[in-house]
């Protein structure tokens, strides 16, 4: 019995896995600045890194939904006269309409005229 159900488990997962209407993404991002000097102030920034999380829905084949929200934190440090360091967090969410254009990389046939001599 138990086989019976590991076999139709598997089934429907390859069945669920030929029309894939979801994509869920997680990517790392980073931030990296250089320095600056003036006025008697140097301003350092820390190289930093951070996570972008991403979701799709494919409404149908050619249009799909997209959300993505990504975190990271930067942090100044200032030193001269008066030193002192700022912390920020920084997060974004971006909402997007995919239009997805017909696969021309595809295995294209073409014949091509072809003359006898």
């Amino acid at each position: 019995m138990s086989v019976l159900i590991a076999v139709v488990s598997v089934l429907s997962v390859s069945i669920l896995a030929q029309e894939v209407r979801q994509e869920v993404s997680v990517d790392g991002t980073g931030l990296f600045t250089k320095k600056s000097d003036g006025n008697g102030v140097q301003n350092r920034a820390t190289d930093s890194g951070g996570f972008l999380l991403g979701y799709r829905y494919h409404i149908n084949r050619w249009l799909s939904a997209e959300a993505d929200y990504g975190y990271g934190r930067n942090t100044q440090v200032y030193s001269g006269n008066v030193p002192g360091r700022v912390q920020a967090n920084l997060h974004q969410i971006t909402g997007s309409a995919v239009v997805h254009l017909p696969g021309f990389g595809r295995s294209i046939r073409t014949r091509w005229p072809e003359a006898a001599a």
